[in-house]
Formats: structure tokens, C-alpha cells, sequence
């Protein structure tokens, strides 16, 4: 009887250690790696199960995460702080899984300027200044706390009406490139992405600033603390080595493995094998004036800009109080 038992709780136990890993993945550059990881075969290597959950929204990943539904996600620095609040007991942030360049290349502040008369920095600030400008930039996120900064060095501040954007970046790029909002703050790859898009009609783009000295914040992996330790090493692990294969990678092959990962990740509905060949060459133009950014390692959160993001949304009333670093990160780090 003893022995049946022990099968019996050996064949629960390799049920439950087979069960995939449910991750999802926003549109963004942190989450690139990982759907690179899952393509290369490297989770399946490293041991780890994965099974990439596709959502359409910022707040239907929250959600689902909440929900039990998925056992991590990929997001912006301030909504996990705000998912680790509000769950103290079962989210924790991993991992920095990529860190933006701190020289001004990954932010841009984006103005149609044909339709919105604004030329300048000092034309926007003026506007701004005056309450009459309407920003496509996603609230409680890691954008809204990077305009914010950029704002508070010309002593300016918006009123959170004007604030129109929503969590879907690729709907607040659609809004700026038809002049339905003023400006815009956009991350790579979506500024570049817009700026050499090239097709008949298209508005003057125009970048007013980007946000050089301001520290950016990582994407950041979190999951559930319910996790084991080895789980969550094996996928980091897998993450990693998926990151030195972009690294080594000459430019043209990255984009011919990345692409379709990409347009997936960035621009969901886009069917390149199905496109007119002009939009095809389009896209593919745009694709190569991309500019690649350095994926590093998995590595903790920076004390320091972990810091500096949860006293920012205490101020603004998104936390009820600033996380300390040890409550906010997975045990260890």
C-alpha cells in the first residue's frame, strides 16, 4: 500500500513540475528577449516549461495576474510597484530584464507639427504651461513618471486631464500620426518606427525633446512568490542566454530571427506575408532604420531608480506609501 502510495505522489508531483510556466508579454523592448527565448528553445532547454499567454492590454495582463491566471509578466517599473502593493504576499519584482540607455535614444517627446502648430520645446512648454495641451501618455506608468521629470525641470506642470493616453502604445502612435492628440510620449522601437514610416500625407513628425540625464526606469520581470527559486532561476537563465544571442548577432540576422517576433510583439494584426507589396517594403524600411538597443543580462533592480519611481507615485496618490526595495523584489536579490 505504501509503495502505490508513493507512486501515486510521485506521478502528482512530476504533474505539477510539468506545468507550464504562464508568462505574458507587453509591447515591450524587455519582453523581446523572452519571446526570443521561447523561439530558440531555450526555456525547453533550461528545463522549464513556458507557455506565453497572449493579452491585449496593460490591464488585462494585471488582471489576469491577480486572477491566477498567469504566473508572471513582463511590465514598466511603476506597475509592478503598483501590482506588488496591492498583492504584497504573492508578487514580487525578479529581474530587470532590459534597461534603457540613459543618453536620450530611447524616449522622445513627439509632436505632428503641421497639425499641432508646436515647433519647439519652448512652443510645447508655453502650451503646457497654459493648461492646452492634450499628451498621449499612458497614466501610472513608467512614461507618465518620465514626463513628469521632464516637466519639472521647466518648472511646468500638466493637469492629469490632459493626460489622454492609454496603455496600448501602438493606439497612442496611431493618435499622434493623425493628429487626434498634440504630442506624445513614445519609447523605441515606436519613435523610430514613426519616423521612418514614410507613406503619402504623412505629417511632419517632429521630436521636441528627448530624456537625456532623466533616469529611466527598467522593464522588469515579476512573478509570483509562490514560485520556486529554481523556477524562476531556469528562466532567467534561458532569458540570458537569449540576450548573448542578440548581442552576437550581426544586424541583419537579428532582424530576419526578430522581425516576425517583433511586428507580433509591437504591431499585432500586422500580416507582412499578406501585405501589398509596397506596404511590405514600407515596413521593411522602417524595420531597418531601427536602431538596436544592448540587451544585458537578467540583473537586480537598481536600489536607486526603484527608489526614485515608488516616492514619485507616492507623491502623485498611486501608492498609498513608497515600497521599500526589499519589499518590492524577490527574495535574495
Amino acid at each position: 500500500m505504501r509503495s502505490k502510495l508513493f507512486v501515486v505522489f510521485a506521478i502528482a508531483s512530476l504533474s505539477v513540475s510539468a506545468s507550464p510556466l504562464r508568462v505574458s508579454l507587453p509591447p515591450m523592448l524587455g519582453a523581446l528577449p523572452v519571446a526570443l527565448a521561447e523561439r530558440l528553445g531555450y526555456f525547453a532547454e533550461e528545463g522549464i516549461p513556458v507557455q506565453l499567454v497572449p493579452l491585449p492590454s496593460q490591464r488585462d495582463r494585471i488582471l489576469a495576474f491577480q486572477a491566477g491566471q498567469i504566473d508572471a509578466l513582463v511590465t514598466d517599473l511603476t506597475s509592478a510597484l503598483l501590482l506588488v502593493a496591492t498583492q504584497p504576499q504573492e508578487a514580487a519584482i525578479a529581474a530587470a530584464l532590459f534597461v534603457p540607455a540613459q543618453d536620450g535614444s530611447h524616449l522622445a517627446l513627439l509632436t505632428p507639427a503641421n497639425y499641432s502648430r508646436l515647433y519647439t520645446l519652448a512652443d510645447f512648454l508655453a502650451r503646457a504651461s497654459a493648461g492646452r495641451v492634450q499628451i498621449a501618455v499612458p497614466r501610472q506608468s513608467d512614461l507618465e513618471y518620465a514626463l513628469d521629470q521632464l516637466l519639472a525641470r521647466h518648472g511646468v506642470r500638466v493637469p492629469p486631464e490632459w493626460l489622454v493616453g492609454q496603455d496600448n502604445l501602438l493606439l497612442n502612435a496611431t493618435w499622434l500620426l493623425f493628429g487626434m492628440t498634440a504630442v506624445g510620449v513614445l519609447p523605441q522601437p515606436y519613435v523610430d518606427y514613426l519616423l521612418h514610416y514614410e507613406f503619402e500625407g504623412k505629417p511632419e513628425l517632429r521630436v521636441l525633446a528627448d530624456f537625456a540625464g532623466i533616469p529611466l526606469p527598467p522593464d522588469v520581470l515579476v512573478v509570483r512568490r509562490s514560485l520556486g527559486a529554481d523556477e524562476v532561476r531556469r528562466f532567467l537563465a534561458a532569458v540570458g542566454r537569449a540576450a548573448a544571442h542578440i548581442r552576437a548577432m550581426a544586424r541583419e540576422e537579428l532582424i530576419a530571427l526578430a522581425m516576425p517576433v517583433a511586428i507580433a510583439l509591437f504591431f499585432p494584426g500586422v500580416n507582412l506575408e499578406a501585405a501589398a507589396p509596397e506596404d511590405r517594403a514600407r515596413v521593411e524600411a522602417a524595420v531597418e532604420a531601427l536602431r538596436i538597443p544592448y540587451f544585458p543580462d537578467p540583473r537586480p533592480v537598481d536600489p536607486e531608480i526603484l527608489g526614485l519611481v515608488a516616492d514619485w507615485a507616492r507623491k502623485k496618490g498611486y501608492l498609498a506609501r513608497s515600497l521599500s526595495y526589499a519589499e518590492a523584489v524577490w527574495p535574495g536579490q
